[in-house]
């Protein structure tokens, strides 16, 4: 927040379109042309700035709220609402095609960066479905999660640090077929799918998706691009398993 003079009133006025500003005769060479240098003791210019800054505070907490709506465009016939709350670095999504009917059912999976898989049921409750189970990278992580109902299983696709190295995987975790459940069963890992192709930041493993009881997996080239053309490379590649 900044002071600019109002040019009506030759008064300070709240301006929050910049964060800082220096007077000067060019600012205000149509409003006060015959501008001159006025000499101000450091006391008393600290007071002028203390009650004007207090005067600003005290105007803008009074404006309307922020609405973070505008921010979103909205196609016609739509509307944006917040479902839920208290997510960390969210990175995707996945929905139970045919939620369960009780209040404590999944309805849909959100994955978060620093390694966490949290559950929505249908009453909004938000539970982990499963964490630690990969020690959280600085920049990277979790990247993708999609569900197979006819199994029940839920596949999360991540990026991690083993001894120095950057790896990719997979976790399938083992639910109820269908309407899933709120914590898994068991859990298969795919490491030695990837254990012999290193990855690199930015270039790791990415989303997923189930179709016709196959897993389709898409994953980054490891910032080595030539791996892309190699077929015995599962770089750069959409997987099928």
């Amino acid at each position: 927040m900044t002071l600019v003079a109002d040019q009506d009133a030759k008064t300070p006025r709240c301006n929050r379109s910049s964060r800082s500003h220096m007077y000067s005769e060019t600012d205000y060479g149509e409003t006060w042309p015959n501008t001159k240098t006025v000499a101000i003791s450091l006391k008393s210019a600290l007071v002028i700035l203390v009650v004007l800054a207090v005067g600003c505070s005290s105007l803008t907490s009074s404006e309307e709220a922020f609405d973070w709506r505008s921010d979103w465009a909205v196609q016609t016939g739509f509307d944006v609402a917040i479902d839920v709350q208290g997510m960390r670095l969210p990175t995707a999504i996945a929905f139970v095609p045919n939620p369960g009917t009780s209040p404590k059912d999944p309805l849909y999976f959100v994955t978060e960066l620093e390694g966490s898989v949290r559950v929505i049921t249908n009453d909004r409750s938000v539970l982990t479905f499963a964490d630690d189970f990969f020690i959280p990278p600085t920049n990277f992580g979790m990247a993708g999660i999609c569900l197979d109902p006819k199994h029940g299983y839920v596949f999360v696709t991540f990026s991690y640090v083993d001894s120095g190295i950057q790896r990719n995987n997979i976790i399938r975790f083992q639910t109820t077929a269908e309407i899933f459940s709120v914590s898994p069963i068991s859990r298969t890992e795919f490491t030695e799918v990837f254990a012999a192709y290193p990855t690199n930041a930015d270039h790791q493993i990415g989303p997923c998706q189930v179709s016709d009881s196959l897993l389709y997996v898409a994953t980054g080239d490891g910032n080595q691009d030539k791996l892309s053309q190699r077929l015995d490379s599962v770089l750069g590649k959409v997987l099928r398993m």
